[in-house]
This record gives C-alpha cells, structure tokens and sequence, in this order.
C-alpha cells in the first residue's frame, strides 16, 4: 500500500486539533493559533512534496530529464545526439575542373549539403562526388532527384543528380531514450540474446530498425540487417558503424556481419469503381501501406485493398496482384518490398 501523504487542509487540521487538546483554547481560523497552523503546515506539506520529488528521481520510469543522464550514466547508456546525412550525387562539366571541398548544393528550400573531398572532374564525363549535409537531421534526408551548385565553377552543370542522401537522424526523443534506458535496466547483462543485440545496435544514431538472424550463414554466425531513419536504406559510413560497433561488441564469439535489407520493386496497377473516387487518395494510401512494410514482411493483398475500399466514393478495386507477395529470406539477402510505379486507374 502507498505512503498515504496529507493535503494541506489535513495538516493544518491536525495542528489545531493538537492546540486544542494541549492547552484547551478554542483556536478558531483567525486566531493566532490558527495563523501560526497555516505557516507550519504549508512547510509540512512542502517537505512532503520534496520527498515524494525526490522518490520520482530514483526511477527510471519517471524521473525527470536531468536525472535520467544519472541513470544513463550508471548503465553506460548515453542519450543518441542525432546523425549528419552522407551520400553522392553525379556532377558533369564541359571542361575540366576541380570541385573544392566544401563546396555547397542546395535542394532550393532552405537545406544546403556540402562537398566532402576535392573531386576532379574530366570534362564530358560524369564524376560521382561524395557530400554530406550541413546540419544533423532526418530533415536533410533527400528523396528528390536533384540539387542544385550553389555558386557554381564555369563549365559545371548547375544541376547534380541524387545517387543517395540518408542516414540523418535528429536528436533522440526523450521518451525513447527512457524505452532504451528501461530496456537496459531490464534485460541486465547477456551477451548473446537477439533482444541485448537490438539494444547495442540502437546506440548508433541513424539506425531505425534492427533485424537479428543467428546461424544465417552457418554455424557461429550473426547478421545484423539495419535501416536508416525515415525507412530508409542505411549509407555506407552507417554499415561501417554499426561493423565496429557489432564487432566490438560479439565479434569474439560470432562471425558477424551488418549488412543492408534488398529493396525489391513492386509495380502495381489499381483499377478502382467509384463516382467522384479521388485517385490520388488512392495513390497515397497505397504508397503509404509499402511504406508499413518492413524488411522480411509479407505485402497482404487483402489488407491493402480493404484500406482502398475504405477511402469515400471507392465501391469496388481490382488489383493487378491478385496474391500475397512473399519477401525472400536467406544466405545472400533479405528483401524489402517498396513501391514500384504505381498506377491508379478508373473504370
């Protein structure tokens, strides 16, 4: 049973009570006694504040953000600051030139990434060139196509093609560090359970799911499949850190490896029924489901086409994939189904 703790009203209640049965005045709420009651009992209840303060501090579960960083620094478990975006985009010249490091690119909406080395480029030929973004954040994870120079040399194309730009992550939410710090507290130490994996795999800012496969290479194996925030496919400066960090950790007993999910294209056609039916609902809802989909999982037919048929004005869809579409699972990769082209049509 908890500690019950008196109101205000109750401590004053029972100084008075105390007045009046040591010294038999009446002490009514204007009397000096009653005055003399209200002072001690606002620094009773005070104290009882300070103390039930102070026992919120001691657990994780509620304790306030000053004194989680106590508790993470007990279970060497430090708050993740966030990660900077890396990737590649294509430049071409007619000339040749050199694009200096730091050189900038911008997306024309305020977000700007930079050049990492300098990168010699032969006119007439396209030079892959390896930047990084200004700032840490999932916000300068790009999806577009292209960028364009900021300040670009003489004979540079202005617009530089996207290879990839992933791996950003904002600053770790405080109510997910309190999960990750929980878990910790909970799971103890052991080395090699899949659930201790997960845990020391999500100290690497960046890395959105974990997937753990023992034995998937054969005997004293470990693979590790990881995505990056924002459902993305994890860079290459993130698989190495997640390497050393899974080596570091069970790399004297297992022969492991961190390795990105195979993204497989569905193309999909939906034909819907309807009067006055918006198609681009369709389209999102659609591209919205494969975004759900994680590495492995199977895409349900039927469950993609009861959230088409529950959008306003759909009374009928025909899907040109009439079956469960299985994700593969072995040695040599595990498929993530995404969207493909997909088109909506009506009848």
């Amino acid at each position: 049973m908890a500690y019950s703790i008196k109101s205000f009203e109750q401590i004053r209640k029972s100084i008075l009570q105390e007045y009046r049965n040591t010294t038999g005045i009446t002490a009514s709420d204007d009397s000096d006694a009653g005055i003399r009651a209200d002072g001690t009992a606002s620094v009773v209840e005070g104290l009882y504040h300070h103390q039930t303060y102070i026992q919120r501090q001691l657990f994780i579960s509620t304790a306030d953000e000053p004194y989680l960083y106590i508790h993470a620094e007990e279970l060497n478990l430090p708050r993740l600051g966030g990660s900077t975006t890396t990737g590649s985009v294509t430049a071409q010249s007619n000339v040749d030139l050199t694009i200096k490091s730091g050189t900038k690119l911008t997306d024309g909406n305020g977000y700007y990434w930079h050049v990492i080395n300098d990168t010699y480029l032969i006119s007439g030929q396209k030079t892959i060139v390896n930047i990084t973004a200004d700032q840490v954040g999932a916000s300068w994870n790009f999806t577009g196509t292209s960028l364009l120079w900021v300040s670009p040399l003489a004979g540079l194309d202005g617009t530089a093609t996207v290879n990839n730009l992933t791996g950003g992550a904002d600053s770790e939410a405080l109510e997910d560090w309190r999960t990750r710090l929980l878990e910790r507290k909970q799971l103890g130490f052991n080395r090699d359970r899949k659930a201790d994996i997960v845990s020391v795999m999500h100290t690497i800012s960046g890395v959105e799911y974990i997937y753990v496969y023992p034995k998937r290479r054969g005997l004293g194996s470990l693979d590790v499949a990881i995505t990056a925030s924002g459902k993305a496919l994890p860079s290459k400066s993130l698989l190495d850190t997640a390497q050393a960090v899974l080596d570091d950790y069970a790399g004297f007993w297992a022969d492991c490896r961190a390795f990105a999910p195979t993204e497989r294209k569905v193309d999909l056609v939906a034909t819907i029924t309807g009067i006055s039916a918006n198609l681009t609902d369709v389209e999102e809802t659609i591209k919205s489901y494969f975004n759900e989909l994680e590495p492995a999982q199977t895409l349900q037919v039927s469950t993609l086409i009861s959230r088409i048929m529950a959008l306003d004005n759909v009374s009928d869809v025909v899907l040109s994939q009439n079956s469960n579409i299985v994700a593969e699972v072995n040695w040599m990769h595990v498929e993530w189904l995404r969207a493909g082209n997909i088109v909506v049509k009506q009848t």
